[in-house]
């Protein structure tokens, strides 16, 4: 771990970018630094851990300082421009700045976001009012984008209007262009977790990062960047060390959840959330995710008293409809869920979450042309999200179109390689297809990525069978079956595992074993007692 400054410069650089974004209108930034800031962990509390205080003193740069000051800007037009800006008056904002634009940085910087902001606004206005329009775009980009170039080409913007003028090359699709200008950024205000976010958004696994900025802040940007590459161990290792030096953070503690939850551990992503829950009660961030986990769970009294609550705090935010929408399903109101879902999208037209349980709900409805719909527009979104990619496979699957559901499997295998469910599902659709090669080779991809519900060993093992693989049938049974009796669960691949096994004891003359498994066939009604039965008879000759 790279070296982290001492708690008392970490404090006084987040207030002053608490201060210096608040001040510019950027409230998402200032939220971020200012809930680390109240995040930091206390002298107070090392004294209660003498470990924490071992490992921050042996990880710490004991030479860094910050030594900016934050200086209130006091002149007259901008702190009205600034009023007008919160009460969304974009244009008449701009209008009150123009002549300061090249006298006053935060002026300037001012005067282009709030036309930026304009254009965001019409832009909202004008897929509202035509709801099939998705090609919506800010009708101030080309003019803003001319005029920035040009302020560019000169060296005149400062870091704030650098970040604008990033933005633009972003929605312009000039990506290799917004990269270059967001990393100039970070260079400047490294504590700009926006510009982070944008970045994180460009970058793929193969770029070089030699050119972001040395700064403590980087590792709140590396351990992002493994969340959303699914790289989940590294992501919980890498801020399970930031917690030492913010010990309440709310962010990092939202991260870790949402890791395990990836991650296929609910458990421990439950009692994560329900950290982050009592530190921060009023949050409405990730609750959908939280809702998701209680969902899988049918823990129905949590999940009713989770959407009471999401409803009670701020019901006009896209991630309470999930919650509220995932109650619903729960209790088998699939039309009342739908609307939820229905009324998260009027609230965010993107909201991937709400676009992919909506598809579900469509195939518990039997609704196929909805549920294709729902997940093609949770895939337009984002390409890389596999649930969508997942959702319409199982779509196709259950039409018994496998040609089509191994291709969207496959797409899903690509965003999330290492998950065991994937290679399953594609698995599936081989052995539907006849194709056993295929689908052993897949069977065996999902054991290898430690599937956690034991589909992938039990069908490896029948699959051998079929082909005639003595061996490995044998070896894969007995690993079902000891998975089987550690889980204790009683069903018929147990079965199917014990009468394999007892047949091939006995035809390799190993009665003991055979008896074994014969006698626990004993514990099933119908067929298996005649085979046990019949076994046991030739046992006894």
């Amino acid at each position: 771990m790279e070296l982290m400054p001492k708690l008392h410069e970490i404090q006084k650089e987040l207030q002053y970018y608490t201060r210096f974004f608040q001040e510019n209108k950027l409230y998402h930034s200032s939220k971020w630094t200012g809930e680390l800031l109240l995040g930091l962990t206390q002298e107070e509390d090392l004294q209660q851990s003498q470990f924490a205080m071992q490992f921050i003193q042996n990880n710490t740069d004991y030479k860094y300082q910050f030594i900016r000051e934050f200086v209130p800007e006091y002149n007259d037009i901008i702190l009205v421009a600034r009023n007008l800006f919160d009460l969304r008056e974009f244009k008449k904002c701009a209008s009150l700045l123009q002549n300061l634009i090249h006298k006053n940085e935060s002026a300037m910087f001012l005067y282009y976001y709030s036309q930026y902001m304009y254009g965001e606004l019409r832009k909202e206005e004008e897929m509202f009012e035509n709801e099939n329009s998705k090609t919506a775009i800010n009708p101030e980009l080309k003019l803003l984008e001319r005029e920035l170039s040009k302020l560019y080409n000169q060296k005149q913007l400062n870091q704030l209007n650098l970040y604008l003028y990033g933005l633009i090359l972003k929605d312009t699709m000039r990506i290799r262009e917004a990269r270059e200008v967001f990393i100039q950024v970070l260079n400047q205000l490294p504590c700009f977790w926006s510009v982070w976010l944008e970045l994180c958004k460009l970058l793929t696994e193969e770029d070089t990062l030699d050119e972001l900025p040395n700064h403590w802040m980087k590792l709140f940007w590396s351990s992002n960047f493994n969340l959303e590459k699914f790289k989940n161990a590294n992501c919980v290792e890498q801020f399970q060390t930031l917690l030492y030096y913010f010990r309440n953070s709310n962010f990092i503690l939202n991260q870790i959840a949402n890791a395990y939850y990836n991650n296929q551990e609910f458990e421990l992503s439950l009692e994560w959330f329900e950290r982050l829950l009592s530190i921060d009660p009023y949050r409405f961030e990730s609750l959908d995710t939280y809702s998701n986990i209680l969902y899988i769970k049918e823990n129905q009294g949590e999940l009713a008293n989770l959407a009471l609550q999401s409803f009670t705090n701020n019901k006009y935010v896209p991630e309470t409809c999930c919650v509220v929408g995932n109650y619903y399903s729960l209790m088998n109101e699939h039309a009342k869920a739908i609307n939820y879902f229905q009324r998260a999208l009027k609230l965010d037209k993107d909201c991937l979450a709400a676009w992919t349980l909506m598809g579900h709900e469509y195939l518990e409805m039997k609704n196929v042309a909805s549920a294709i719909q729902s997940y093609r527009n949770a895939v337009e979104i984002d390409p890389k999200d596999f649930r969508a990619w997942y959702g319409l496979g199982q779509t196709y699957a259950l039409q018994g179109m496998n040609q089509y559901a191994l291709y969207y499997f496959s797409r899903a295998v690509i965003s999330r390689p290492k998950d065991a469910r994937m290679w399953n599902a594609m698995a599936e659709c081989y052995d539907k297809m006849d194709k056993k090669n295929e689908s052993m080779k897949c069977y065996e991809r999902a054991n290898q990525c430690k599937d956690k519900e034991g589909i992938a060993i039990h069908q490896l093992a029948k699959l051998y069978d079929a082909m005639g693989k003595t061996d490995k049938a044998l070896s894969a049974f007995e690993e079902s079956l000891k998975r089987k009796d550690e889980e204790q669960i009683v069903d018929k691949e147990l079965s199917e595992s014990l009468l394999y096994l007892a047949r091939t004891f006995l035809r390799r003359g190993e009665k003991e074993r055979a008896m074994q498994m014969a006698k626990r066939l004993y514990d099933f009604n119908g067929p298996e007692r005649d085979e046990a039965n019949l076994i046991m008879s030739q046992l006894n000759k």
